[in-house]
């Protein structure tokens, strides 16, 4: 569902800087061009160095935005803060403006899935397999966490929309029509090039997870040779992207929908991929059970209307029966497997070697 949300938004993009002469079904159109162009002949090692290019103009142009914005608008930060507090103070509580079950409770959980999901996201554990050693490792685990301060921008600019144009049709287009109401032609271009670049490098790195996983691993099997899987994985990659782009049209708002539902369920691999390199007993039936109950569980509490339940995220619910019969299973049906085909501890035999 990612390629679909980063069609989406690098369409409103090229539709704003363009002050309405494309359309957003042409800019749609454009970002798949655009974008598979970029994914099928840079790879990970471009999307890296274009990813540089695109956190340095976001941050700039995000500071810039954040400072003139509240300045054109209202006079200020804080004059905008005093209208918001004295017309709109729903906005700045929860569960805000929607859902009553959306409280506090729903919030700290939907945070910690958020944060587990993150660990075993496809487009973070590209970062890990790609990183050059494990100091690139620790230096991301720190820097990356500062990156969330910036998302205070967006939402500090979606309030201000609630007085500069209410009654906007798309959500989407919000800080775009802040942008070009107030800012001129060249500052609309730079922050929209740093949009498009936000939307082309996550989405890159997405599609090459997924062309790798299907190309290589799982359509890629005869002939076992480099070009092949390389000419497979780069057709994978050509038709999620025309799938996205046909979903785009057909069903945007549905197909958002199934995006945070991805999330809850993604959240059902942490025992598979993370817990697994803690507790060496669990084993491969144990492992496909549980994510099998928690998926299970996760689609049936949000079919019947039941997210949150109590107040609590599904996926949060999901991810506690998954572990649960993960650890019953595992611990009824243990491996047979020989020692000779159990995992080792490679850094282990480095050190004893050394020792």
């Amino acid at each position: 569902m990612l390629p679909l949300l980063q069609i989406t938004g690098m369409g409103v993009v090229v539709s704003t800087i363009s002050y309405g002469t494309i359309s957003l079904g042409t800019g749609y159109v454009i970002a798949f061009v655009v974008t598979e162009a970029f994914i099928i002949f840079s790879g990970l090692r471009g999307s890296a160095w274009v990813s540089i290019l695109k956190d340095s103009l976001v941050i700039v142009t995000l500071l810039a935005v954040f400072v003139y914005v509240p300045v054109h608008y209202f006079g200020g930060i804080g004059p905008m803060l005093d209208r918001l507090v004295a017309e709109r103070p729903q906005w700045l509580v929860l569960p805000g403006q929607g859902k009553e079950s959306l409280g506090m409770l729903w919030f700290a959980t939907t945070g910690l899935l958020n944060g587990v999901v993150y660990t075993i996201f496809p487009t973070t554990v590209a970062g890990y397999l790609g990183a050059k050693n494990p100091g690139v490792l620790r230096r991301n685990a720190i820097i990356m966490p500062f990156y969330q301060v910036l998302l205070f921008v967006p939402i500090l600019l979606g309030l201000a929309a609630v007085f500069v144009v209410p009654g906007l049709s798309d959500s989407n287009l919000a800080m775009f029509e802040l942008v070009v109401d107030s800012m001129p032609a060249w500052m609309v271009g730079l922050v929209g090039v740093a949009g498009a670049l936000s939307s082309i490098v996550p989405m890159a790195v997405f599609m090459l997870v997924i062309g790798t996983m299907w190309g290589r691993s799982v359509l890629g099997v005869h002939p076992r040779t480099a070009p092949h899987q390389k000419r497979l994985s780069q057709l994978v990659t050509f038709l999620v992207g025309l799938v996205a782009l046909l979903f785009t049209f057909v069903s945007p708002s549905t197909l958002v929908q199934l995006s945070v539902l991805s999330y809850q369920g993604l959240a059902q691999l942490l025992p598979v991929v993370l817990i697994s390199l803690l507790w060496k007993r669990m084993t491969v039936a144990g492992a496909a059970s549980g994510l099998a109950v928690g998926v299970a569980v996760v689609a049936v509490l949000v079919s019947t209307g039941n997210d949150p339940l109590l107040g609590i995220n599904a996926g949060l619910i999901g991810l506690v029966v998954n572990i649960a019969v993960n650890v019953l299973v595992s611990l009824a049906r243990p491996s047979t497997a020989p020692a000779d085909r159990l995992a080792v501890d490679e850094l282990a035999e480095v050190r004893s070697g050394r020792s």
